[in-house]
């Protein structure tokens, strides 16, 4: 590869650098990040743990299967201050488009105004993580790294099996979307064995492969249980009523831009003369996966798009008229000439590192670096000089309380979802909306303090507990307020 390949900023390139840098230098945001981070720090200060240290309603237990994003994070803390969390986003984020742009150009013989058409449709579904700091970047990444794994061994390349034990067990410590890598290669291998019937042997190695990366994601702290997560997670009631895990919400755009790709590739599928099984398989499954829990639309657009260029070919019967086809040619190939001559990978990787390099010498706190509307920090503040007690908190902050408070005050819920068994997840929803039973539930948790919103819903609880009294305003900041439990002196 030539000097100039490198310099020159390929269409990806400039994406990566563009969404690098405006990711990187954001404000930390996402309430899902604090529960990370304060897994992180504690795993770093005590180990791992299955009793839930953040809260005493966590009975069904911590699975931190995520325990390396939060110390990956922790650690930047360290170093970089609030700016770590928001540069590993973007680090990722800005690496997914390179990888993606890598794996689209092993499907196609030339990467031109289809292949970028198919790269903004994938990159339109994935587009509303981007501003999350949660480790689910790293799952895009190592999916997108899996299927480039995958296009290499249908190309004959045997050895990148050797990789795929590896790649499971790393991938099952760092995001809850591990399962999606040994299904990717145990549906590629028996796709590629019904399309070249004479290279079944090699199909059987790569099943082989395929079983050994799912069995090696038991090397982290849930062990084997690890194996049965997925399903046990996916059946919880509490799971179903995450936005997440519901069913593609059309009234989001980005589900239109995953349909749209659903919808031209069964068209070229259609059309085409010859088909590959083995990324229809997947895709096929994937894809009607993701109609069915939208958080897996991200992965099934990936392979949905690679369905698309492998099958594409010109419409039969359709003639476009020549003053549309000759300027279209003419771009697309200009676009092509660029494509293939440019890379230009160094551009976000040199931007992020000198970003790097500046909060390194001058971190941020993270109080400082936080979107200052969207977390109570003088709630925070005042809850830690506090005598250590039970915080009864709205679902979506429990995590920053973890974080910023510490493990002394626990927390009623949290959006870990996973440690709190279906009674509390009941319990929280009959005292948010003052449901028949509320004072009952309230009473069993019997917290000393009360860090709520008083935005609607979250007012109908404070106006019962202002006819109950009983308590008094510690702190307010915007929207939160604290609370302490005013208790008789004879408890």
């Amino acid at each position: 590869m030539s000097r100039r390949a490198l310099l020159l900023p390929g269409p990806a390139a400039l994406l990566a650098l563009f969404l690098g840098v405006r990711l990187g230098v954001s404000p930390l945001k996402h309430y899902d990040l604090f529960f990370h981070l304060a897994g992180g720090r504690y795993v770093l200060e005590h180990g791992f743990n299955r009793v839930d240290p953040f809260s005493v309603t966590g009975t069904a237990g911590w699975v931190p299967h995520e325990w390396g994003f939060g110390v990956i994070s922790a650690l930047l803390v360290k170093v970089l201050g609030a700016a770590g969390p928001a540069l590993l986003t973007g680090a990722l984020v800005a690496a997914n488009v390179l990888l993606l742009w890598a794996v689209l150009g092993r499907a196609t013989p030339r990467r031109g105004l289809l292949a970028l058409g198919v790269l903004g449709l994938v990159l339109a579904v994935q587009s509303p993580t981007w501003s999350q700091e949660r480790p689910f970047h790293l799952g895009h990444l190592l999916f997108a790294l899996a299927v480039l794994g995958a296009q290499a061994w249908r190309s004959g390349n045997d050895r990148v099996l050797w990789f795929a034990p590896l790649v499971g067990a790393v991938w099952a410590n760092l995001h809850g979307s591990w399962l999606l890598g040994p299904a990717l290669l145990g549906a590629t291998a028996m796709g590629h064995a019904l399309d070249a019937p004479e290279q079944r042997p090699r199909a059987v190695r790569a099943l082989v492969a395929s079983l050994a990366m799912f069995l090696a994601s038991a090397l982290s702290p849930s062990g084997p249980s690890i194996w049965f997560y997925p399903l046990h997670h996916s059946a919880l009631a509490s799971t179903q009523n995450i936005n997440e895990w519901v069913p593609l919400d059309l009234a989001v755009g980005w589900s239109w831009a995953y349909l749209a790709l659903l919808g031209v590739a069964i068209f070229c599928v259609g059309q085409a003369p010859v088909r590959r099984v083995a990324i229809l398989l997947p895709a096929l499954g994937l894809g009607i996966a993701a109609l069915k829990v939208q958080r897996h639309a991200p992965f099934g657009a990936v392979l949905v798009g690679l369905a698309l260029l492998e099958h594409a070919a010109p419409i039969r019967g359709l003639v476009w008229p020549e003053f549309v086809r000759r300027p279209a040619r003419a771009i697309d190939e200009t676009f092509a000439r660029w494509s293939a001559r440019a890379r230009g990978a160094l551009w976000p990787a040199l931007a992020l590192v000198l970003l790097a390099a500046v909060s390194w010498q001058h971190p941020v706190p993270v109080e400082q670096g936080v979107m200052r509307s969207r977390f109570p920090l003088a709630c925070f503040e005042a809850l830690r000089k506090l005598p250590p007690g039970k915080v009864l908190n709205r679902f979506t902050i429990g995590g920053a309380i973890s974080y910023f408070a510490g493990t002394d005050y626990k927390v009623f819920i949290d959006s870990r979802n996973d440690p709190f068994p279906q009674p509390i997840h009941d319990d929280y929803t009959r005292i948010l909306w003052s449901e028949p039973g509320w004072e009952e539930s309230l009473a069993r948790y019997d917290p000393d303090y009360l860090l709520w919103d008083e935005e609607n819903p979250g007012n109908i609880l404070l106006n019962q507990l202002r006819q109950r009294g009983g308590w008094r305003e510690e702190a307010r900041d915007g929207q939160y307020v604290l609370w302490v439990r005013t208790r008789s002196s004879s408890r």
